[in-house]
């Protein structure tokens, strides 16, 4: 089993989440998975008696939750996020693992990174610009006839494959860049592109979304992400500085 120095570097992290119940029986599922690290964007009813009813034991999960505004704020000191959909319609643009296939991914980084776990909303899951914001995607399999899982369950299933994954032996890794980092180097990319004409300024997610999924992956750490946002500041000032040089090449002799 992996230690428990590794699942202090795991948060769940439950996005919108409706009925104060599925709350509870989250934080029992984490429980009792070695989880405890809990986080909440703009949940209903959190400290209700249902919430706290249905944690049982684990109730302290609840009372030591981070409550967040947004989901970006939720993820912005994590360097690895996993999202949950339902949805196999992305599989066209990105990979879907399972739970079982992820597992030794997760292990792997709580080496050294912390990892996000992200679920949500039982009405409608995560959005598109949530998925953006994370690294890798993981669906579970389950029957056609009835493939959506209770909150409680998705986040069971997927925190029972992690608690009994193999273990690693693994050297040392460098940290890599927080969430905040790749969401301020994303915003830079995207005011450069603009400023050259590669982005639409009418509808610039579009590409940047692609753009989003493929760096996302990059095990990007914090220089890398200083060197690229070097280069775009670089791309800003040719764009603005740039034909004077040329301009100033023709004049001379």
């Amino acid at each position: 089993m992996p230690s428990a120095d590794v699942f202090d570097h795991i948060s769940v992290v439950l996005v919108e989440t409706v009925q104060p119940g599925n709350i509870g029986s989250a934080a029992r599922a984490m429980s009792n998975m070695g989880l405890s690290r809990l986080r909440l964007v703009r949940p209903r009813g959190v400290l209700s008696s249902e919430c706290l009813k249905m944690a049982g034991k684990a109730v302290d999960i609840v009372t030591g939750a981070a409550v967040f505004d947004s989901l970006q704020e939720a993820l912005e000191d994590q360097n690895i996020v996993i999202a949950t959909t339902s949805s196999r319609d992305r599989a066209a643009k990105q990979r879907l693992y399972s739970p079982r296939e992820v597992a030794p991914l997760v292990l792997e980084y709580t080496a050294t990174q912390k990892v996000a776990l992200v679920f949500g909303s039982e009405k409608r899951g995560l959005t598109d610009d949530h998925l953006a914001l994370c690294q890798y995607l993981v669906t579970i399999p389950a029957h056609p006839g009835h493939p959506v899982l209770n909150l409680a369950q998705a986040v069971m299933v997927l925190a029972y494959e992690i608690y009994n994954g193999q273990e690693f032996d693994l050297s040392p890794r460098d940290v890599l860049a927080s969430q905040q980092m790749r969401d301020e180097m994303f915003e830079h990319l995207e005011k450069t592109l603009l400023r050259i004409g590669f982005l639409s300024s009418s509808n610039p997610g579009h590409i940047m979304n692609s753009i989003r999924r493929f760096l996302g992956k990059a095990e990007l750490m914090p220089r890398d992400i200083q060197i690229i946002r070097g280069i775009l500041t670089q791309m800003e000032w040719f764009a603005e500085e740039g034909h004077k040089l040329e301009a100033e090449k023709v004049r001379k002799p």
